[in-house]
């Protein structure tokens, strides 16, 4: 890539985490509603509550039982047992790069939905779904509040994909005849971020998780 004045030091550091939480949607759903709805989503999901309770809260029944923001909550029904002992996903050049652009905000998927052109078809389309939720799937702008995304203790979760998406995703990477806009101001950016996050997809997919994208300040 073309050489830029990097001036992100005060910019976030972008990661992508494992994601194992099959029931995200009806979680986000009911974190939305009344308390009564959470109970059950507990008694319906035992894995959810098994890991809240491996964290300190014994026997939760309800989210008064559960002192965590809502985005520190999400974060930790995401995390397996298993998941502590993988490897992080990407490594090397690739998880760097993908930490910190050296342009505007940083973000790296802020970059690709930027100056990624996917062609007008169905799975260019859902490609560029999939890209969007990654980037801001537990956002304001989806959700209306930043409850989802905002936590205590620095915690700031940006998108997610589920196992399922991260294979359709990276496929459609490899397969979908994606172009790159005239006006790109990093040389070969998209390019190369498109090939980094594809790493980081494979390596999900190694360890059959979803994706979390998280910003650090």
């Amino acid at each position: 890539m073309s050489d830029f004045q990097d001036n992100t030091g005060l910019n976030p550091f972008y990661t992508f985490d494992t994601f194992d939480c099959e029931g995200i949607l009806e979680l986000l759903a009911v974190l939305d509603t009344n308390d009564e709805d959470f109970t059950q989503f507990l008694s319906d999901n035992p894995i959810i509550a098994k890991r809240i309770s491996e964290q300190g809260i014994e026997n939760p029944r309800n989210r008064k039982d559960i002192p965590w923001d809502d985005a520190n909550l999400i974060f930790i029904a995401s995390k397996s047992l298993e998941s502590k002992m993988h490897p992080p996903l990407g490594k090397g050049k690739s998880k760097e790069r993908l930490g910190r652009v050296p342009l505007g905000e940083g973000n790296p998927i802020s970059y690709l939905l930027m100056h990624l052109i996917v062609p007008d078809n169905e799975n260019g389309k859902e490609m560029f779904k999939l890209i969007s939720q990654l980037h801001s799937g537990f956002s304001k702008s989806i959700h209306g509040h930043e409850k989802f995304s905002k936590g205590k203790w620095g915690m700031s979760l940006l998108g997610y994909l589920l196992i399922d998406e991260v294979v359709k995703l990276h496929k459609q990477l490899k397969s979908v005849k994606w172009t790159v806009s005239a006006n790109e101001p990093l040389d070969g950016g998209v390019r190369t971020f498109a090939n980094d996050l594809s790493i980081i997809l494979r390596d999900a997919i190694k360890q059959n998780t979803g994706v979390l994208m998280r910003s650090h300040n």
